[in-house]
C-alpha cells in the first residue's frame, strides 16, 4: 500500500509541477497559448492512441470482456447527448454547449485518474479492468466526439452527421483509430506483444512522458481569471460528472441484471468508480484541435479535477476502503 501511495504522490506531483510549469512559461511570455494546440494535438492524434494500442496488445481480451468497454462508450454518448440540453442552461455560446457537452461526457478514465484509482484500491487487477473499459474511447472519440466537436466549433464549417463522420474519418487527426482497431483484433486473435515492450517498459516511459506533456499544454491554456466567469459551467458540470453520471453508471448496472452478462465483483465496481471520475483530457485535447473555446476547457478541466480529489475521491476510498 505504502508504494502505491508513493506512485500516487509522484504522479499527482508530475501533473501539478507539468501544469505550473506550462502556466508559467505562457505567463512569462516563453510560449505563446498557440504552443498549446499543437502540444494537444500531439497528444490526442499520436501520444494516447500509441499509449493504448500498446496496453490493448499486452492485454488478454476474450469476446465476452468486451461487454465493459461496450457499455462505457454507451456511457459516455448517453451522457454526452445529455450534456447538450444541460448546457443550454448555463451557456448560449455555440463552442460552449459543444465544449460542455464533451466534458460532461468523457471521464478521466485512464492512467491520470480512473485506472489508477482502481489500482490504489484493487491492485494489479483493478489496473487492467480500469485499461479495458477504456479500450474502445479513442474510436468512439474519432466517430462521435470529433464530428461534435467540429459541428460546434466557432472556426469549423458545419454540416450533417454522416458528412462530419466520413469527414472525421478521412481527417489526419484520426490515424489513430486504425492502429486501436488492429491492437483489438490481435489481442483477440492471441498474437504476442514484443517482449521488448514490457522488458524496456515502453508503455511505463510513454506514459510518463505524455501525461506531464499534456497537463503542460493544459497550463498554458490556464487562466485563472476565468474561474469565476466560468462558474455556472464549473458547477453544472461537477453535478454532470459527480452525480448524473454516477446515477446513469448505476441504472446501467441494475439494467445489465436483466442481461446474459451482469456486472458483477470487480467489473461492477470498476465500472461504477470509472462512470463519474472527473472530466478527462481528451477533451481538453479536442477543443485544442478544433478550436472549441480551449481556454475554458483547461479551467473547466483544472477545476472539475481539483473538486473530485479534494470531495470525490475521499469519499470513494472510504467506501471501497
Amino acid at each position: 500500500m505504502t508504494d502505491i501511495l508513493h506512485k500516487f504522490t509522484l504522479t499527482a506531483i508530475l501533473i501539478l509541477a507539468s501544469g505550473a510549469a506550462g502556466y508559467g512559461c505562457r505567463r512569462r511570455g516563453w510560449l505563446s497559448e498557440r504552443a498549446a494546440e499543437r502540444i494537444m494535438t500531439f497528444v490526442g492524434v499520436f501520444g494516447y492512441p500509441l499509449v493504448g494500442s500498446l496496453s490493448i496488445w499486452g492485454m488478454r481480451i476474450a469476446p465476452a470482456d468486451l461487454v465493459l468497454p461496450v457499455l462505457a462508450v454507451l456511457h459516455l454518448v448517453l451522457m454526452t447527448l445529455l450534456g447538450i440540453p444541460l448546457a443550454s442552461l448555463v451557456t448560449r455560446d455555440r463552442a460552449e454547449r459543444g465544449l460542455f457537452a464533451i466534458a460532461a461526457g468523457t471521464g478521466n478514465n485512464g492512467f491520470t485518474m480512473g485506472a489508477f484509482v482502481l489500482f490504489l484500491l484493487y491492485g494489479e487487477p483493478g489496473m487492467a479492468l480500469g485499461n479495458l473499459y477504456i479500450v474502445l474511447i479513442i474510436p468512439t472519440a474519432v466517430l462521435f466526439l470529433y464530428p461534435l466537436a467540429r459541428h460546434h466549433s466557432a472556426t469549423q464549417p458545419a454540416g450533417s452527421l454522416a458528412s462530419l463522420m466520413r469527414r472525421s474519418l478521412l481527417d489526419w487527426r484520426s490515424i489513430g483509430l486504425p492502429f486501436v482497431g488492429l491492437a483489438i483484433l490481435i489481442s483477440l486473435w492471441g498474437v504476442p506483444r514484443p517482449s521488448w515492450v514490457r522488458d524496456w517498459r515502453v508503455v511505463d516511459v510513454l506514459a510518463y512522458s505524455i501525461t506531464p506533456l499534456a497537463f503542460f499544454g493544459i497550463g498554458l491554456r490556464l487562466r485563472l481569471g476565468k474561474v469565476m466567469p466560468l462558474w455556472r459551467m464549473i458547477s453544472a458540470l461537477a453535478g454532470a460528472r459527480f452525480l448524473l453520471a454516477l446515477g446513469m453508471a448505476v441504472v446501467m448496472i441494475a439494467m445489465m441484471n436483466w442481461t446474459p452478462w451482469p456486472l458483477e465483483d470487480l467489473r461492477r465496481s470498476t465500472f461504477l468508480i470509472q462512470g463519474f471520475v472527473p472530466t478527462s483530457v481528451t477533451m481538453v485535447a479536442i477543443a485544442n484541435m478544433f478550436d472549441l473555446r480551449p481556454a475554458e476547457a483547461s479551467v473547466l478541466f483544472v477545476s472539475n479535477t481539483l473538486l473530485y480529489l479534494l470531495g470525490v475521491f475521499p469519499i470513494v476510498l472510504w467506501l471501497c476502503r
